[in-house]
């Protein structure tokens, strides 16, 4: 019989945990021996959307958003060619907990696209809007979505539509990408001020995934083009200037020589004619590292904490593949463990 297929994965936030999710369960595993720590089992009459994971300064906890197709007054499902509004619920355990294992459950109105654990908090995502729950599962705070869907509220990221985005640990910045996945830009959160550029490409792509590194030092992005890019994060150099080019098909860099070191200034004058002519190609900084994975799938990453295992991105697919990866901070390159 073939493995189930998985519809969801996340990593806990310091990534020493993920939940692999099918249709009929939730498994969690530990990222360094790769056990299985929880497993939740079928879900009665309703199937696995998403899930997410909560620790380690807190209990370890985990949330499964699960939905129902509803059933019409005579019993079947709703009529063809009608459309099917689902019901959600959301099932949170704290692992260790004597209560024989029973959730609490919260029922939201509406279709839920993201779960998000915060201490002892839950912030649950759907389509316009947001709340906010407290352990209970009493709704403290809902915060209505503004401006169309799939842009920033109140950052100018990018003239397409924003198709992925991240925020550091201390969320201080925030790092996003647009459908054409060319570009990824980080801003400040304090005063939305954009400080970086980094370029995973010039040809289109979907990004799958972004995510920092507990120290804010490095940034991670997947993408359907089978590659992880790992970007230097420099906030303190001054953001470029250049124009939204994320739909612009650019040529590739040519090579060229090494020139012999220029006195100070000296190379900037040179080349100041050029300023406003050279491509925005450029601008943006490229990645120091790239990992280059199997075809066909798509994957996850995340930084496993860096005192512990400096200079590693885990990353895991959809078609249930683990990896580890190291790379070289100064000299870039990388190497995969497998």
């Amino acid at each position: 019989m073939a493995p189930a297929q998985l519809v969801h994965v996340a990593f806990m936030d310091d990534a020493s945990h993920f939940v692999a999710s099918t249709a009929a369960g939730s498994h969690v595993f530990s990222c360094n021996s790769l056990k299985r720590m929880l497993h939740k089992p079928e879900f009665t009459g309703a199937e696995v959307a998403s899930a997410g994971l909560l620790g380690p300064s807190m209990p370890n906890s985990l949330a499964v958003v699960t939905r129902r197709r509803p059933s019409n007054k005579s019993g079947g499902v709703e009529e063809e060619g009608r459309p099917v509004v689902h019901d959600y619920a959301i099932h949170h355990w704290v692992w260790g907990q004597t209560n024989g294992g029973k959730p609490l459950v919260l029922n939201p109105s509406g279709a839920v696209r993201g779960v998000r654990l915060l201490g002892d908090h839950m912030l649950v995502a759907g389509e316009e809007k947001a709340a906010l729950y407290d352990v209970h599962g009493h709704r403290e705070k809902e915060v209505c979505r503004r401006g169309r869907p799939g842009s920033v509220v109140e950052v100018r990221a990018h003239g397409a539509a924003v198709s992925c985005l991240a925020l550091s640990p201390d969320a201080r910045l925030l790092a996003t990408a647009s459908s054409r996945g060319t570009l990824v830009r980080i801003f400040s959160t304090a005063d939305r001020a954009k400080l970086q550029e980094l370029r995973r490409g010039s040809d289109r792509a979907d990004i799958h995934c972004i995510a920092f590194s507990s120290d804010s030092k490095c940034l991670a992005v997947s993408s359907d083009k089978a590659t992880v890019h790992v970007f230097p994060v420099t906030v303190n150099g001054i953001a470029s200037s250049m124009p939204e080019d994320d739909g612009v098909l650019l040529p590739p860099v040519p090579s060229v020589p090494s020139p012999a070191p220029a006195k100070a200034n000296e190379g900037s004058s040179r080349l100041s004619f050029l300023k406003g002519y050279l491509p925005s190609y450029f601008g943006p900084k490229r990645s120091l590292a790239q990992f280059r994975l199997p075809e066909g799938t798509k994957y996850l990453v995340a930084f496993p904490p860096q005192h512990q295992h400096p200079c590693n991105v885990l990353i895991v697919g959809m078609d249930g593949s683990f990896s580890r990866c190291v790379f070289d901070p100064v000299e870039g390159g990388a190497t995969q463990q497998g």
